[in-house]
């Protein structure tokens, strides 16, 4: 295109050029015939077309370059916009992750609750056993062959008559407290598995009132810990699910 455009010019300003000229030869002058302009006039013509010729040139030029730099400019924004979003999903699938994980643990909370609360429905007709001994003010009884999980105990001191243990006070603490062995764990009725940090005594359904917990309890480890049990004379929150000795407790 621009080859042809040169050509067009080239012969047009050749034409008026040598056609003044020898309009001028016939006032007198030498006339100049145009029979090939171009190659007649060609080095006058060229000369006077450089300046355009150069203008055409330097657009060429850029023309040719433009488009490679955009792009390359294009491909690289393209780049960098895959690269968020492959961040932006890495970052979606780990809070997907732990939303699937919060979910399971509340699921397993729900599920122990929903058999805490049925058994709490279920008349208790069943006589207190004759394993309970008094200690202190109350009928107790401590199992120390058995393990079971939190629910487990609750269930099994429930067909005795009875309910996991609440301790009362200090003194029944200390008075319970030497019917256990040493550097061993026992189930109390006590737990927050319908409420983290509110502990509830299965006995009553009410706040439990005394605690004397070991320093840095209760935890939550986890997220895990919610039922209450005795380690030495002392108390903790550990995960309900963990089998134990227990302590079971009956109105008498």
């Amino acid at each position: 295109m621009f080859k042809s455009l040169s050509f067009i010019l080239l012969t047009f300003l050749s034409f008026n050029l040598c056609g003044s000229y020898a309009k001028g030869q016939g006032e007198g002058r030498s006339v100049c015939l145009l029979h090939d302009p171009p190659n007649q006039c060609g080095e006058f013509c060229l000369e006077a077309l450089k300046p355009m010729l150069d203008h055409i040139a330097f657009h060429q030029k850029e023309w040719s370059t433009c488009g490679p730099q955009k792009l390359n400019e294009t491909l690289e924004k393209l780049d960098s916009i895959k690269d968020q979003q492959k961040a932006l999903k890495d970052y979606l699938s780990r809070l997907e992750q732990k939303e699937a994980s919060l979910e399971t643990k509340l699921d397993r909370i729900e599920q122990q609750l929903s058999a805490l609360q049925e058994t709490l429905s279920k008349p208790n007709n069943t006589k207190v056993s004759p394993l309970f001994v008094r200690i202190g003010q109350r009928l107790i009884y401590v199992e120390k062959r058995i393990r079971r999980s939190w629910q487990g105990a609750e269930e099994t001191c429930l067909q005795m008559g009875g309910h996991l243990a609440t301790i009362q006070d200090s003194l029944e603490l200390n008075a319970i407290g030497e019917q256990l062995e040493r550097s061993t764990s026992y189930w109390l009725g006590i737990s927050d598995i319908a409420k983290e940090g509110e502990f509830v005594s299965v006995a009553s359904g009410k706040p439990a009132t005394f605690f004397r917990w070991k320093r840095g309890q209760p935890n939550n480890l986890n997220g895990n810990d919610h039922c209450v049990d005795m380690y030495n004379s002392e108390m903790y929150d550990s995960e309900c699910t963990e089998t134990e000795y227990f302590i079971c407790e009956a109105v008498g």
